[in-house]
């Protein structure tokens, strides 16, 4: 959710074309180390390009996702993925030295461009692009935007909702104005609220984790970086399906 540091890179590799459950949370969340302390305020992976092989597995995951069903239903495909790299690394998270495929995947459902995409690999906030290519697989109109933002500036995403169910779409803003009114943010699915806080599946989330990956976590009320801003209802979406 926080901007990147600018990372050149040539990339060797062709990006494939993609067509466009509460389930299980990531294997004992054990893939990678946990974090105690502060987390870091700078992300340096994915900056390699995937092997070949890779990017097969990457296209049998994203082939497989659940099409035509609801908006959480796929989410939660993805976060129960269980294939991991020969890194030990999952494919429903941000690699430490190439980028996932899979997380690229996500970027063919927005306008940014595959020279970009080259170039950054999975180290651009991805948690629109996460939510908008679910949007696509299940026939939703989409915002085909990478900023958080496009979901609740302008037209935004649906209608704000006060009677909020599980699986409409929630938006977070940051709380410094400036970066707020240019889209800056997050944007993932309603799981819940607590006294503390809303339960929100999505992708690019830490977790507690140095790495993103697509999870359910408690964004909390008094989170320093992101606030509340709104949720839209899912079922004022038009949908082709």
């Amino acid at each position: 959710m926080l901007r990147r540091d600018f990372i050149r890179l040539a990339a060797s590799v062709s990006l494939f074309t993609l067509t466009p459950q509460f389930a299980h949370s990531q294997p004992e969340e054990i893939d990678y180390e946990d974090f105690q302390g502060p987390l870091p305020t700078y992300r340096l992976y994915g900056t390699n390009p995937a092997t070949g092989p890779e990017e097969k597995l990457a296209r049998s995951i994203l082939d497989s996702a659940p099409k035509g069903k609801s908006l959480i239903e796929t989410a939660r495909y993805f976060e129960s993925i269980f294939e991991k790299n020969s890194d030990g690394e999952s494919y429903n998270a941000q690699w430490k030295k190439r980028w996932n495929p899979v997380i690229v995947g996500f970027y063919q459902s927005t306008t940014l461009g595959q020279e970009y995409v080259y170039r950054k690999g999975d180290t651009i906030d991805w948690c629109a692009a996460f939510i908008n290519w679910c949007l696509a697989r299940d026939g939703y109109e989409t915002k085909k935007n990478a900023m958080s933002g496009s979901f609740r500036l302008g037209k935004g995403f649906g209608k704000p909702t006060t009677e909020p169910k599980e699986g409409d779409i929630i938006v977070f803003k940051k709380r410094n104005p400036e970066e707020a009114k240019v889209g800056f943010g997050h944007v993932g699915i309603y799981v819940g609220k607590t006294d503390d806080g809303y339960y929100v599946l999505g992708g690019n989330q830490k977790n507690g984790k140095k790495y993103s990956s697509v999870n359910t976590t408690l964004i909390r009320f008094d989170n320093k970086s992101i606030e509340f801003d709104s949720i839209r209802n899912i079922d004022t979406t038009p949908r082709k399906i």
